[in-house]
């Protein structure tokens, strides 16, 4: 009873102070002094009183919602690692997606590290038996270039023959396929256009993810091609490193903490952090990464993005970590040794050697890379920014133009090389819009190229911000400028010439 009594005082007092405003208040030291009368001599690392009251209040909130308070219209719930309580409606709450897991689970869905993906039978609606091959010919062509993402399992199956598709195509079969999340489509076809309408959706949830129509003039002779286009670009959309799909877990697998996390659900941490590079998502991308490998020791994938992960922090000189080059290395030959065609692994080994100076090793595992898959967004777009700055600027340029161009989800550090690309040749307004571009707050490279290309611009008074947007980031901008950037750029003439650009729009240099 006594329990019961310190419990309520908890949750009355978390969501009086959270109404009133003060989240900001709720820390282990202030609930102790507050609600569990410690003195203020308090230490809640040494007295464990305010985590174990939370989880007992987390664990009976779980068993009210089960049970009398499952109809209440707002569900109270206090998110593991603070204290800050949630209020949200019951149909939303975490009970709910609980419940509906389990019910995908009795479905016959089951979780597993990589996601699977169910490519169905397309629907024939062109009226032209005939063009069954056609319709079937582009699932199957779907399947295939799935099958070059190295982060999913692939389920594609066809009809048997004698079964129509109207009849073979239910919901039965989608559950023994225990795919979470299904792909399917038609076509039609009038005089002049074929139309493929393709639609992906969460097996677990029931949920429509997204849908496209593509249509084209249809000329026979050119069938396959189109196929292959649309297919190319649709799994892009669907697949892809920063596709749909990712982005909808990557949501999910962020509420988590690294302990609770899945080796999928650790990938997925890595290439958020691919995607916004702050200090916070690195720490938790690599705390995830390490507990995966501790516990799938054979995890190319895991093996492959923590040795990046080590890499990065010796590139951007990142501190906290000792030796991170020879750690990355350690673990990329043993990725390496598991498998040495996956594509990732290929390109970070690459990267191994870019950061080592080793051109002719640094080129041989980037045609290696290249021939495992030319169509994945995340690889092929580290291999564009890996090869202009080792002074390959043309072939590198082009791979990221092409993906640009092609992709609406792309990590804003394409721009990076981009920018010095048109700083080398000295033309410093194209440099500058790309610079624009290049807008990521927590990267110190994106603000020293907007300074550099302001100092060859002679608009020394507009570069303060980014100054001190610099000087923020990086401190020791002004004595370690070329350090820091030849990490990076390989070519010495270039990295001066950046240097340059810093000391005429004011910063001052002094190596």
């Amino acid at each position: 009873m006594r329990t019961k009594k310190r419990l309520c005082q908890l949750l009355r007092y978390l969501v009086k102070e959270s109404l009133a405003g003060r989240s900001d208040q709720l820390k282990g030291y202030t609930i102790g002094l507050e609600v569990f009368s410690r003195d203020k001599n308090f230490n809640p690392e040494l007295d464990p009183i305010v985590r174990i009251q939370a989880g007992r209040l987390r664990r009976s909130l779980d068993n009210y919602y089960l049970n009398e308070g499952k109809n209440d219209s707002i569900r109270f719930s206090i998110p593991k690692g603070n204290y800050i309580p949630t209020f949200l409606p019951q149909e939303a709450s975490q009970f709910q997606s609980l419940e509906h897991k389990e019910k995908a689970e009795e479905r016959g869905f089951t979780s597993s590290a990589k996601p699977s993906i169910a490519v169905l039978p397309f629907t024939n609606l062109t009226g032209d038996p005939e063009r069954e091959f056609f319709v079937q010919g582009f699932a199957e062509e779907l399947s295939i270039e799935l099958t070059r993402y190295e982060d999913f399992h692939v389920i594609g199956y066809r009809i048997p023959s004698g079964h129509k598709h109207d009849i073979y195509y239910d919901k039965e079969k989608i559950k023994q396929l225990g795919a979470h999340f299904v792909i399917d489509g038609s076509v039609r076809k009038d005089e002049h256009q074929v139309k493929i309408s393709i639609k992906l959706t969460d097996a677990y949830t029931e949920e429509h993810l997204w849908g496209e129509q593509f249509k084209r003039d249809f000329i026979p002779a050119n069938l396959i091609v189109i196929q292959e286009e649309i297919a190319r670009e649709s799994v892009t959309t669907i697949a892809s490193e920063y596709g749909i799909i990712s982005q909808k877990l990557s949501i999910e697998s962020r509420k988590k903490a690294p302990k609770e996390l899945n080796t999928y659900e650790s990938i997925l941490k890595f290439y958020y952090y691919q995607t916004v590079l702050s200090s916070e998502s690195f720490l938790n991308a690599l705390t995830s990464l390490q507990l995966a490998v501790e516990r799938e020791p054979g995890c190319v994938p895991a093996l492959t993005m923590l040795a990046d992960l080590y890499f990065n922090c010796y590139a951007l000189d990142l501190p906290g970590i000792e030796n991170p080059l020879e750690k990355g290395a350690e673990l990329i030959k043993k990725a390496i040794a598991f498998d040495p065609r996956n594509q990732l692994t290929q390109v970070i080994y690459a990267y191994l050697h870019f950061l080592r100076g080793n051109k002719p090793s640094f080129l041989n595992a980037i045609e290696n890379a290249l021939k495992l898959n030319p169509n994945s967004n995340l690889r092929i777009g580290g291999i564009g920014f890996y090869l202009c700055l080792y002074g390959e600027w043309e072939r590198g340029k082009s791979m990221l133009d092409n993906l640009i161009r092609l992709n609406s989800t792309f990590p804003n550090w394409y721009y990076g090389p981009l920018t010095c690309y048109y700083y080398r040749t000295k033309d410093y307004k194209l440099a500058y819009e790309e610079a624009l571009k290049y807008n990521m707050e927590n990267n110190f490279w994106a603000p020293m190229l907007r300074v550099a290309c302001f100092g060859q611009l002679n608009r020394g008074e507009e570069a303060k911000d980014d100054i001190n947007d610099l000087m923020n980031l990086r401190p020791d901008i002004r004595e370690r400028s070329k350090y820091l950037i030849s990490r990076y750029v390989k070519e010495e003439k270039l990295v001066d010439h950046i240097v340059e650009g810093l000391k005429k729009a004011g910063l001052n240099i002094s190596q």
